[in-house]
């Protein structure tokens, strides 16, 4: 009989950790049985192949004993083997649950710790809760060399606890190009939210003669739309894009990141990258773009330098893809991972 997986993360709306998720359940489904829980209906639930799905909006809360004890059935129910937690939130839950049902083994997956970069006052605290929960957990996958350091030097996780696989995605399956129009598209996909710094990345094209097209939704998208200028233009979010050959260049602006999947995306289709030089962006750069310090200085340096070499720096990104960031050569890493737990 095969194994159970469960899978759960906070939200099933269109993501990085969502996308992050979605293909694990592709490459688990011969090997296991895939379950998830999650909110409610969305993106994710949509596209993903499981043999059930869970729904409960309390995992969207701070924090409820109700959902708790309501997961905790759920897997004892479908005689859960192993749980993949894919957020904040997920992550605590599914922790906790090794105090009611120690038969289980539980994954924490950090697609960047939030502990770190989102506790400011209360960074200590959250770096204490975390290592109380790492106590309880089977193991933590790091998706970037740079989440492991942390891991280790910052929050002094216990390294036999650790795992480290670099965040990896099936190729997008590539169009044409639509239009034969000359002018320089420069591609952003992300939520118009913080941490990504949509801002400062309309203000960095306010004076060059290039187009931005955001695809990407969220609470700031109102207030940005209006103070764009007319080479700005926004697409809203939408379900499984894949149209990067309409577009030059790929930028992702941002405060802080795992090792964004956007980004990989962008790679595979032979796209040149600039990325924020925070969390694991670095690992993503090799020859095939440039970092950039979250001010409009550097990123209006970095479009022009980049407008220059499209076609070198993007087939340093197909070759950087290739050979460390496609998932159909990668997938025996984590399939091996789950089997070993």
């Amino acid at each position: 009989m095969m194994k159970r997986i469960l899978f759960i993360v906070t939200k099933s709306d269109v993501g990085g950790a969502q996308k992050w998720v979605k293909e694990q359940i592709d490459i688990c489904n011969q090997e296991f049985d895939c379950h998830l829980a999650t909110n409610k209906k969305g993106w994710l639930s949509k596209y993903s192949n499981t043999k059930k799905t869970y729904f409960n909006h309390l995992i969207q809360s701070r924090f409820s004993i109700k959902y708790l004890f309501l997961l905790n059935n759920y897997v004892r129910k479908n005689k859960i083997d192993i749980i993949v937690a894919s957020s904040a939130n997920a992550g605590i839950y599914s922790r906790l649950l090794k105090l009611l049902n120690n038969k289980i083994k539980v994954v924490y997956v950090s697609h960047g710790w939030s502990a770190i970069y989102n506790g400011k006052k209360m960074k200590h605290l959250f770096i204490l809760i975390e290592k109380f929960l790492s106590y309880l957990g089977d193991s933590i996958l790091c998706v970037s060399e740079y989440d492991y350091k942390n891991a280790t030097k910052v929050i002094h996780l216990n390294k036999n606890k650790l795992k480290k696989i670099s965040n990896s995605i099936f190729p997008i399956v590539k169009k044409n190009r639509s239009d034969s129009n000359n002018r320089i598209k420069i591609l952003s996909v992300a939520r118009i939210s913080p941490p990504k710094r949509m801002d400062l990345l309309v203000n960095a094209v306010k004076n060059i003669d290039v187009e931005l097209h955001i695809v990407g939704d969220g609470e700031l998208r109102e207030d940005l739309e209006r103070a764009a200028p007319d080479n700005v233009f926004f697409h809203g979010e939408i379900e499984c894009f894949s149209n990067f050959l309409d577009f030059d260049i790929f930028c992702l602006i941002s405060d802080s990141e795992g090792l964004p999947l956007s980004a990989i995306e962008a790679m595979s289709c032979g796209m040149p990258l600039i990325l924020s030089n925070v969390g694991g962006c670095s690992e993503l750069i090799s020859g095939n773009g440039i970092l950039v310090e979250n001010n409009t200085e550097d990123i209006e340096s970095a479009i022009s330098q980049s407008s220059d070499q499209i076609k070198t720096y993007g087939r340093r990104s197909k070759t950087l893809f290739k050979n460390r960031f496609n998932l159909e050569k990668n997938k025996h890493k984590y399939l091996s991972y789950y089997h070993k737990l």
